[in-house]
Parts: C-alpha cells; structure tokens; sequence
C-alpha cells in the first residue's frame, strides 16, 4: 500500500533476478544502476524488494535473492499482471484486498468524494480500515494495473474489464459461442475474482462490475442477453443503452 513499489518497479526487479540470483547489495546496485546514476534511494529498493517478495517473484536464501516463481510469469506485463492479481485477491485478510473491495462496493459514493482524503476517511469508516493518505497512491497504481479501475486525472474509474478478461482468457468452463445464465457466470467469476463479490447487491451489480460487463460486450468478447422470461440481474442503470438487465452472457471470444 506504499507509494514507493509501483507495479514498474517490482517487475523491472523480478526480470532482473530472473536472469541469476543477487545478493542484496548487487541486486540494488543493478537495480538501481548506482555507478551510473549514484546511490539511489534505499527506501524505494527496499520496500520495493518487500513487495515482489509478498507476491511470490523472489525469495530470499542464506544471502542470496533467487527466483520464486516460473520465468514465464515474467516473460510480459499480462502475466506479470496475471500472477500479481491471483497472489493479491487470494488473502482477504489483507489490506489491498480488503481495500479494493470496500472500493468496488462503494464506489458511487467514491466518486462523488472531492478528495482522496475523503476517500480515505470513508473507507476507515464504513469498512473499519486504518488507512493513511500515502496509502491511497499506491493502492491506486496497484489497482489501475491489476485491471480494477481507470485512472484518469486524479480519478479512479471503476470498471473490471482487465481484470474479468484475464480470468475468461484462462478459463476452462465456458465454451466459446455457449449462451450461460448469468447467475451461473456471476458465481464462477466471484470465485475467480473474490474482490468483487461485496460490490453486488443480490440481482444488482455493482458500477465496476457493470461497466467491465458492458466493455467486454463493446469489446467484442461478450454479448450480454436479455431474455424474455428469463431470471434478469440489473447493471447500474445507463439511460444511453439498450441493455441494462442481462439474463445471460454468451462468450464471443476470449483472445
């Protein structure tokens, strides 16, 4: 939740300990190309080390940090994105999960806050988070990469349309063209993406939830169905489109 390991940072690390193990020492100073640059800022490093850590990339033994994971998970920036958000959305417990969920169910209320501070205070309230303005920044890189939201100015826009189309991208229980209800879809992609499950009120989804929904539709990879007679679940009400109760979702394409 600190400002300082952005999503940047943490891979150009994992990438680089992907290539041999590092001692602490070597690992900052190729990092951080100290004898070109000069000494760089020992917090960044060291927090940044932390983070790659807690989410699975490196590990340390005796006093040499090596590679935790499979190199592929490094090999590009999805699925660097991939493994991150499947480490990061497996602990509720945490305060990023815990964050980004309060975020997801609250956030026509967030959006209409002034400030991020007023963020911060809403969230401490409603969800009993001890959160600081610092840590905003950083959960908002975070969650922008990890495909919760958008940013745009000092804005976090909420829509899951990464996020859902990473999990579609890898999943084994929807055939390409089948027509599945949506309280089937909806039960396999809250196990797939827990974060989002609070954002829905029983049949009523959630604006991120909905806004990813209607750009996967835009997008090509979905059609969102609306049929007679059938159980309807309602995205956050649009006056602009046709649909906004959907009974089933059939899958276009995942690529």
């Amino acid at each position: 939740m600190r400002e300082f390991p952005t999503p940047e940072r943490v891979y150009a690390l994992g990438r680089l300990v992907a290539n041999c193990p590092y001692t602490r020492t070597d690992l900052y100073n190729g990092l951080c190309m100290s004898d070109v640059y000069g000494e760089g800022n020992q917090d960044i490093f060291g927090y940044t080390l932390t983070v790659a850590q807690e989410l699975e990339l490196i590990k340390s033994q005796d006093t040499q940090f090596s590679l935790s994971c499979d190199r592929s998970v490094l090999k590009d920036y999805p699925s660097f994105r991939k493994h991150a958000a499947r480490i990061a959305f497996s602990r509720p417990n945490g305060t990023f999960f815990q964050t980004t969920s309060l975020y997801l169910e609250l956030a026509e209320e967030v959006l209409k806050a002034p400030r991020w501070a007023d963020v911060v205070t809403l969230f401490n309230e409603r969800g009993g988070l001890n959160l600081k303005d610092n840590d905003m920044l950083g959960w908002r890189f975070w969650t922008s990469f990890l495909g919760i939201g958008y940013l745009h100015t000092d804005m976090l826009i909420p829509n899951v349309y990464t996020r859902v189309k990473d999990a579609l991208e890898t999943q084994v229980d929807f055939k390409t063209g089948e027509s599945v209800p949506l309280s089937r879809f909806m039960g396999w992609l809250e196990m797939q993406c827990p974060e989002i499950k609070n954002s829905r009120n029983e049949f009523r989804l959630g604006l991120g939830v909905s806004n990813g929904l209607r750009m996967l539709k835009e997008q090509g990879f979905v059609d969102l169905i609306s049929q007679p007679d059938a159980e309807k679940w309602q995205l956050n009400y649009l006056e602009a489109e046709t649909i906004n109760d959907v009974s089933h979702v059939r899958i276009v394409s995942v690529r």
